[in-house]
């Protein structure tokens, strides 16, 4: 499987998460960074015999509650 697979899997899954949430410059920018440091994981997983699907599921689940997150983002910016 190719990396660009791998991305295109995982954005389309930060895609379906991120569509219940506005679209803010800070939005954008968190979902370019999750994407980044969860397509690195699931690489690094894939070369420790995960297959591609395996590694990416592993990698979310490391990764957290995305939700979480970008709720405590939103919740950041209205404070300021």
């Amino acid at each position: 499987m190719s990396e660009n697979e791998i991305e295109s899997i995982i954005a389309g899954r930060l895609d379906k998460i991120f569509e219940d949430y506005p679209t803010t410059p800070r939005i954008e920018m968190l979902k370019i960074a999750f994407k980044q440091s969860i397509v690195k994981d699931a690489e690094m997983k894939m070369t420790k015999d995960l297959s591609m699907n395996d590694a990416i599921e592993q990698a979310f689940t490391d990764f957290g509650n995305i939700r979480h997150q970008i709720n405590a983002a939103l919740f950041n910016d209205e404070e300021k």
